[in-house]
């Protein structure tokens, strides 16, 4: 056979099979093409970080009045009546339109709120608004069975056992499984609890309790069986710069 011949032959064979190829080439790509548009679809893409929107803000949680505040109390329809006022060592502040208030654990708006009830005796519909305008410097006191019992200052997520370290640390005698915790609250109104410092002293184990304005802290020298005692005897006798305990005072712990 010539090779003109063979030519002939060879070349309708070879066009054959680079179609034959082509074809499978677009096929495949064919069939991909939706199922990738399906898949991308059904699982979009997560955007990039930096173009979410940005979480919301969370409220803080409202200022309660401590002893050494200075406050402004506004009238709003009585301006003459308005006053600036410090909250004393006792906890109270004293007003025309009002006599005394014990003002310490109070938020702002609840102490708006009580003095337009208490003025609304002799004032026609009195507004009021309370600004604090200057803090106190924040302290808690730790007593008993510590090196120095007296007042320390309040820092930033202080624990019990920080608060005790400033006053000296715990004394031998110290009972240490059952160190009083006094919060103050409206009203006056203590609430107790029991903390075991024992088993964060000579264990090691971290501390959850963090402290608040005007805490007591009460290392007592034995087991502390009626806290109501500790509460009458520190609380009320011997730490006077602290507002006195109302006969409704509450307890907690065991």
């Amino acid at each position: 056979m010539s090779p003109k011949m063979q030519h002939r032959m060879t070349f309708p064979w070879l066009l054959a099979a680079i179609l034959v190829a082509a074809l499978a080439a677009l096929t495949a790509t064919g069939c991909g093409s939706p199922r990738a548009g399906a898949a991308s679809a059904q699982a979009p893409a997560a955007p990039a970080a930096a173009l979410l929107p940005p979480a919301p803000p969370t409220a803080a949680p409202e200022y309660h009045i401590n002893q050494g505040d200075e406050l402004h109390v506004r009238f709003l329809y009585q301006p003459d009546m308005s006053e600036q006022v410090p909250v004393r060592p006792d906890g109270r502040i004293s007003l025309a339109s009002t006599g005394e208030i014990s003002v310490i654990g109070l938020t702002p708006r609840d102490l708006e709120r009580l003095i337009e009830e208490r003025s609304a005796t002799h004032l026609r519909n009195p507004e009021v608004t309370v600004i604090v305008t200057k803090l106190g410097e924040q302290r808690v006191y730790v007593g008993g069975e510590v090196g120095r019992p007296g007042y320390v200052v309040l820092r930033p997520d202080m624990t019990v056992l920080q608060a005790v370290l400033q006053a000296g640390g715990f004394r031998k005698t110290a009972k240490l499984d059952s160190v009083l915790l006094m919060t103050p609250g409206a009203g006056g109104r203590f609430a107790a609890s029991r903390v075991d410092m024992e088993q964060v002293v000579q264990e090691g184990v971290p501390e959850r309790v963090r402290l608040h304005p005007n805490d007591v802290i009460y290392a007592p020298p034995t087991w502390v069986a009626d806290m109501n005692e500790v509460v009458d005897q520190w609380v009320r006798g011997l730490i006077p710069a602290l507002p006195r305990v109302g006969v409704g005072y509450s307890l907690s712990g065991s």
